[in-house]
């Protein structure tokens, strides 16, 4: 006998549909899944096997053959087990509905071996592609309710989705869903109880507020001193520009970038669900909905598939999890060479595209990465405190890691140093007088406002011009350095509320790619 049902299968951070078609019939005993199924999906005819033995469904000794189609397209993941169980139950007499009913019906989820359904990953993505293909009913498990009431929000659709928790609840509502479609005259308070548990209602304005609470981020005025890098921050975020913060150990690097998440706004709503799809996708989604702008810090020994995405089972890297937010590479030149090149591209057209020998994923990593390192391997090349210890081949070697492409594609240069004991004890005492996050945000929401409404061309004042023709011919700048000092100082501009870039815009501008690499070997 031959049933089909439907699931899908995720291609980068989207999914795509795929039909599950199930022949039983006599013959040798056998269970085959066929269509370019993963090993994920190879080893679900144990776990469905068992899995419907321990709800009551026995399946008896036959031949079974599972198609994934279209076979053209990789199957991966453990979503298809819950298709493939409704599937063979139709044909083995277990689930009474018309296998045609079963047309208008997408199932997702994993069993375990007690027949229950667990949640999955990508689940926002999976509900979005169920709702642009209008399917009448999408069966998920429970435990992925929260996420998939998300889609509600973005998509318009005839789609009703049910959440279940086992095989049994599955099967009891597939039935009452049928008999409800068959139109009777009247239905009974079984049916509609069992529908109406089940159903996912659209997501109210209330219920968004009360998952929209926001992360406590913490202060940039805590940080004492480092005015100038405090600026730099002020500007990146105004404009979401890269930065990179070089010096000493303890001249509060870390701090300072583990700070600038709060100068960013919290994430419109498209942005929200674009990064909450993202981070399902990955199988990392702490909460039902990202407001907040990621922050993601990896270690420098991640290796470059953790960083750009890809691997055996494709899953978005750190790049693609700091989209429209931060990432944050501490101790950048401890980072391998080849892992920081492959920035290079990522910074210029903000996404990443993962190719393997049968499939291309392509992922988004538009974000404003913070980098930060020491000048040489002891860290203290140029310290007024500590002498290093370095010889020139070793900080040449440490240095050059950061090439002169990658340089030239990160808008901000910030040379720090530490503050002696006597600086600290009296900066410490005038601390109050730093601009908090609150007075900060303040000017750097006006500054985008004003972007956005009067949306400024870059206009030079005289003055200015004639300033930047000068330090073009002077610091030898390359054309994208060129482009990144206007834009610099067009955010400058902006933050003073000016149509016109002035000399002092421009000046500033340069300022923030004033770093002598050449002192350190590059």
């Amino acid at each position: 006998m031959y049933t089909k049902t439907y699931s899908a299968t995720l291609r980068g951070i989207d999914a795509s549909i795929i039909a599950v078609e199930t022949d039983v019939n006599k013959g040798l005993p056998g269970f085959n899944i066929v269509g370019l199924p993963d090993k994920s999906i190879s080893e679900a005819k144990e776990r469905i096997n068992v899995a419907m033995r321990a709800s009551g469904y026995e399946i008896p000794p036959s031949r079974v053959l599972i198609n994934l189609s279209p076979a053209q397209i990789r199957k991966e993941g453990v979503q298809f087990d819950l298709a493939i169980a409704i599937s063979l139950m139709i044909n083995l007499g277990y689930l009474n509905v018309a296998p045609d009913f079963l047309d208008r019906c997408c199932f997702l989820g994993e069993l375990s071996l007690r027949g229950e359904i667990k949640g999955i990953a990508g689940m926002l993505a999976f509900s979005i592609e169920a709702y642009k293909a209008n399917f009448d009913y999408l069966i998920i498990p429970s435990k992925n309710i929260q996420e998939a009431s998300l889609v509600t929000l973005v998509e318009q659709s005839k789609t009703e989705i049910y959440a279940v928790s086992t095989i049994d609840e599955a099967k009891n509502l597939l039935e009452a869903i049928f008999i409800k479609s068959q139109n009777p005259p009247e239905l009974s308070d079984y049916i509609n109880n069992c529908i109406n548990s089940h159903k996912l209602k659209a997501l109210s304005a209330i219920e968004l507020a009360r998952r929209a609470e926001q992360e406590q981020t913490t202060d940039l005025a805590e940080v004492i001193g480092q005015n100038k890098a405090k600026r730099g921050l002020e500007v990146a975020a105004a404009g979401y520009h890269h930065i990179l913060m070089l010096g000493p150990p303890g001249c509060g690097k870390s701090m300072l970038a583990k700070r600038f998440k709060g100068l960013l706004p919290v994430l419109t709503m498209e942005k929200a669900l674009e990064t909450t799809k993202i981070h399902s996708v990955s199988g990392q989604l702490k909460k039902d909905l990202i407001l907040d702008a990621p922050f993601r810090a990896p270690h420098h020994s991640a290796s470059v598939t953790s960083l750009v995405g890809g691997g055996a089972n494709a899953k978005p890297g750190e790049i693609s999890l700091a989209h429209n937010g931060v990432l944050f590479l501490d101790e950048l030149t401890e980072f391998p060479r080849h892992t920081i090149e492959q920035l290079r591209q990522v910074l210029e057209e903000k996404t990443i595209t993962v190719s393997r020998i049968k499939n291309s994923y392509k992922y988004p990593a538009d974000f404003t990465l913070i980098a930060a390192c020491n000048p040489c391997p002891c860290g203290y090349l140029g310290d007024s405190e500590k002498t290093c210890v370095c010889t020139p081949v070793q900080i040449s070697k440490y240095i050059t890691k950061l090439s002169g492409p990658l340089l030239d594609r990160i808008d901000i240069h910030i040379e720090l140093q530490r503050l002696s004991p006597d600086e600290i004890s009296k900066l410490n005492k005038k601390h109050l007088i730093n601009k908090s996050n609150d007075q900060l945000l303040a000017r750097i929401e006006a500054a985008r406002d004003f972007a956005y409404k009067f949306n400024p061309d870059t206009v030079l004042e005289p003055a200015a011009e004639k300033f930047l023709e000068s330090a073009i011919h002077k610091l030898k700048l390359s054309a994208r350095s060129f482009n990144k000092i206007l834009k610099v100082s067009r955010t400058i501009a902006n933050l003073d509320l000016s149509k016109a870039i002035k000399h002092e815009h421009l000046a500033e501008a340069l300022q923030f790619r004033a770093v002598d690499f050449q002192k350190y070997g590059l």
